[in-house]
């Protein structure tokens, strides 16, 4: 990835980004409306007490009354409403995030889907234009690869080397196509239906995805974002410090001018390394602006020039490391600090 890729990162097609999630609220219960009942009770109980105390002219029948107000609030204090149904998606992940398994050559992630905020809010004074506006998406339950694939890997399933290293360093010099062939050929080999194949002719040829085949793929951008937050609103998952990011990630002040072995850095709080810098990680999506139409496992733009990269790398500074930032390169471009990670999902949640 190179600085003129950042500089000119304001170009690319029309996004079909996410919107505001839905959230889960519970209906009016029953024993709410008794709730209610009970109130209105009350006060037509007071009003016959004090007519009949006038009518009667005997205070007893006053305090008469006031007792059995009193027993009709102690009755109705401890009533709670009672939800008998929800509207919406839940808002908040029904199972636990981190659980790493052992899927083919890979090891993976387990990650609940849910919600989350995208992109930077307006008082950032990092944030660009490109990253707003911050706005919510609910992204379904997936497996993502611990660490971006490695030369090793990428050797096991390919047959051939790149980028530069040791078998524990990530895979570079990658294009776009050249991830989508290691994912299919992946699948192909662990016996997973591959997401991927290619339809047209000449230059309109381009790739489809099939989202209901059960093998590896790169991640949305709202995965991948997802994901590199861990449930986190900060900046970086470590925090808003960029000081934050010494035991998290690879960045120029620390890497000496190149990539590092995979997961050297600790993980995010889901169990995740590398998200932040070490090597930029492609994603499926054109890039694009966002929309606010698209809130539910959003995948971009229909079309566009450049693809969506993220994460940052080894020669760029914290800024450029943010779970928000945003970049994009050409789908055949190949740098010495761009890679890819595999994700499988959604998987079934329990």
């Amino acid at each position: 990835m190179t600085q003129a890729g950042l500089k000119n990162a304001g170009g690319g097609g029309a996004a079909a980004g996410p919107g505001s999630g839905a959230h889960r609220r519970p209906a009016v219960g029953l024993l709410e409306s008794r709730r209610l009942l009970l109130g209105v009770g009350g006060l037509l109980g007071l009003a016959l007490g004090l007519a009949l105390a006038w009518y009667w002219e005997h205070p007893a029948s006053l305090a008469a009354w006031a007792l059995l107000l009193a027993g009709l609030g102690w009755a109705g204090a401890d009533v709670r409403p009672r939800q008998i149904g929800t509207i919406g998606p839940p808002t908040a992940p029904v199972a636990p995030h981190g659980r790493r398994v052992r899927d083919g050559p890979l090891v993976m992630v387990e990650l609940a889907g849910g919600p989350f905020f995208m992109g930077s809010p307006d008082t950032d004074p990092m944030a660009d234009d490109r990253e707003k506006p911050r706005h919510q998406v609910q992204v379904s339950a997936l497996r993502m690869g611990l660490t971006p694939v490695t030369r090793g890997q990428w050797r096991a399933v390919m047959g051939d080397d790149r980028g530069s290293g040791g078998d524990a360093h990530p895979v570079t010099e990658v294009s776009w196509d050249d991830a989508l062939h290691f994912c299919n050929r992946l699948s192909t080999q662990q016996g997973y239906r591959p997401c991927y194949r290619q339809t047209g002719r000449g230059s309109r040829r381009h790739w489809v995805c099939d989202w209901q085949a059960g093998g590896y793929r790169l991640p949305t951008e709202a995965e991948w974002e997802y994901g590199c937050r861990a449930g986190t609103g900060t900046r970086w998952s470590s925090g808003d410090d960029p000081e934050s990011l010494g035991d998290a990630a690879w960045f120029k002040q620390n890497s000496g001018g190149s990539a590092h072995p995979v997961a050297e850095k600790g993980p995010n709080p889901w169990g995740l390394h590398d998200l932040h810098g070490n090597v930029w990680e492609w994603c499926w999506d054109w890039y694009g602006p966002y929309r606010p139409d698209d809130p539910i496992d959003p995948r971009g733009a229909a079309q566009g020039q450049s693809r969506v990269v993220r994460g940052g790398s080894f020669v760029y500074s914290p800024d450029g490391l943010r779970s928000a930032f945003r970049n994009l390169d050409l789908p055949v471009f190949r740098a010495e600090d761009l890679g890819f990670r595999c994700v499988r999902g959604p998987v079934r949640q329990p």
